[in-house]
């Protein structure tokens, strides 16, 4: 491929096509890449990396059979706008038009110039810089020379040719724009900035056109992805929200790390007030939701079932339990294909289980007059049992365990961690034998941050992880219990603590030692000595 060395494609494979991904910056960008490897995974999609992809910068490349392969993956990805056949790109506007114009680029865009009856348009964008309408128009016009034959289609074109400037963040080009409009004055500055904006303080010098520009990257639009499902589900337009409702944008990444597709069963236990179980019911997936608050299933005039058939996924979500996670009434493991969750974080909602803090009044069921026969029922129509506050390192590793006991093998657990920015480390991510973590994509929000954690259960340490729920009831600690592999771990610990005692630890002995030590090796030097001076005595005769 004829192009810079700054965008080799020395990763592709020899029966791959290179594609190019118009990514989407901002505080989820970091979910890209995981999300690309999952729909990937998914679809079974064959694809090589031509480059090491970067998850900071909007574009990406993968190598990719063809087209329809590009159009399966483009369906479900939310963080990637386009799909894009990859034509050309450089690290200038010079260099990019060598490359358009070599044999090997001609040989893409050529046979679409001399279609007569191929409609056409191009688009142009700028990353970390906007381009004004006459700006793109001047862009467009640098590439006359591919002097495409066929009728312009704004709309509907067989053909639709990006142009993709990337700049780094230029801080400075602000005080560039105030610093011309001061040489110039305001009224000429008005003017010039009225008639040709920012294109005529380029030609009169005042501005470098490409200062920042990082790369230049054409190409043939493949396929829209499913991005405007964040439009579809946006929480404004949805029948039933909460304030713990999870965003749009991100339930959907959430449903394409789980891997939610038709055929698989997918199971939020703090479902709240149903977002992921509606994302990943759109995805064709069979859901099941649990909460320990049924007020926030059902809710008052609307509820989850109202969402669900708005967005027509009712048919889809089996049902929706109230009961405590750690009260769970699964009898049998192994029954998901994964769950997504977002447990509370104790910041809007609290994390509560079962429970009766000391001393706080119990209320009996009773048996109410004329209605004998039914047995007792409680004297409150929505009754809400008694809970107590839960604290987030045990709702963390009691979801773990959890997941463990419900997963399929090959199921996935992907929920939300929340992290101080300041302390974190990777190794507070828990870990139990037989889920390995498959990504972990931070969102910051300054001083912490939320964590998309996905995990997938594996069978390679089939016997370790079955020790890590024995001596727990179904995957739950209840009273202090701790599983055959915490025990065991416990132990390796202790063990290992008692190998090496602290330097102040029978200091006393250990001091006397020393001295003993070195009257020993004074005693030994010594002998040494007098041995020595005896062996070279010159009255000794052989």
């Amino acid at each position: 491929m004829a192009t810079t060395s700054s965008h080799s494609l020395a990763g592709l494979a020899a029966d791959h096509r290179p594609y190019l991904l118009f990514g989407v910056q901002g505080p989820l960008e970091q979910f890209r890449l995981p999300e690309i490897d999952s729909v990937l995974q998914l679809f079974q999609i064959p694809h090589s990396w031509p480059t090491s992809p970067d998850p900071l910068r909007p574009y990406t490349l993968i190598g990719l059979r063809n087209d329809d392969d590009a159009r399966k993956l483009g369906s479900r990805l939310v963080s990637v706008k386009h799909v894009w056949e990859y034509w050309a790109s450089a690290d200038s506007y010079h260099q990019v038009h060598d490359v358009v114009q070599s044999q090997e680029c001609r040989a893409k865009w050529e046979p679409y110039a001399l279609d007569e009856k191929c409609t056409w348009k191009f688009t142009t964008a700028g990353h970390n810089r906007t381009l004004a309408l006459p700006q793109q128009v001047a862009r467009i016009n640098r590439f006359s020379y591919m002097a495409f034959l066929g009728p312009i289609d704004l709309k509907h074109p067989d053909l639709e040719v990006g142009l993709f400037e990337e700049y780094d963040e230029n801080k400075e080009w602000g005080n560039k724009v105030r610093e011309a409009r001061r040489q110039l004055g305001d009224e000429q500055f008005e003017a010039l900035h009225r008639d040709k904006g920012k294109e005529k303080l380029v030609e009169s010098g005042l501005i470098d056109e490409e200062e920042s520009l990082r790369a230049v990257w054409l190409g043939r639009k493949i396929c829209d992805t499913s991005r405007h499902l964040i439009d579809v589900f946006d929480l404004k337009k949805r029948a039933y929200i909460g304030t713990t409702s999870m965003e749009s944008e991100a339930s959907l990444l959430m449903a394409n790390q789980a891997l939610a597709a038709p055929g698989k069963w997918i199971y939020d236990p703090f479902a709240g007030t149903g977002s992921m179980l509606l994302t990943a019911s759109a995805f064709g997936a069979c859901t099941f939701g649990s909460d320990i608050d049924g007020r926030q299933i059902r809710g008052k005039k609307t509820g989850i079932r109202h969402s669900a058939e708005q967005y027509g996924v009712w048919n889809r979500i089996l049902d929706c339990y109230t009961f405590d996670m750690t009260q769970h009434p699964w009898r049998t493991g192994e029954l998901f294909d994964a769950i997504v969750t977002d447990p509370p974080y104790g910041v809007r909602a609290g994390a509560k289980r079962l429970g009766r803090d000391e001393g706080e009044r119990e209320v009996q069921p009773q048996v109410i007059a004329g209605r004998e026969s039914e047995g007792y029922h409680h004297q409150f129509h929505d009754y809400v049992p008694p809970s107590v506050g839960w604290p987030m390192e045990e709702v963390i590793s009691t979801l773990i365990t959890y997941a463990l006991y419900l997963l399929r093998p090959g199921g996935r657990l992907v929920f939300f961690l929340p992290t101080d920015s300041a302390v974190y480390e990777d190794i507070d991510i828990p870990v139990v034998p037989g889920l390995k973590t498959i990504s972990n994509s931070p969102q910051q929000f300054g001083k912490w941050a939320r964590r998309l954690i996905t995990m997938e259960k594996t069978t390679e340490t089939e016997g370790e992880w079955r020790k890590a729920l024995e001596g727990l009831d179904r995957g739950i600690r209840r009273q202090g219990a701790k599983s055959t592999w915490e025990k065991e771990q416990e132990a390796e610990r202790e063990q290992e603590a008692q190998s090496r005692k602290p330097g102040h630890a029978d200091f006393n002995v250990r001091y006397q030692e020393g001295f003993r030590q070195v009257k020993d090796g004074i005693k030994d030097l010594l002998v040494d000595d007098r041995t020595a001076e005896s062996s070279s005595d010159p009255n000794d005769t052989q």
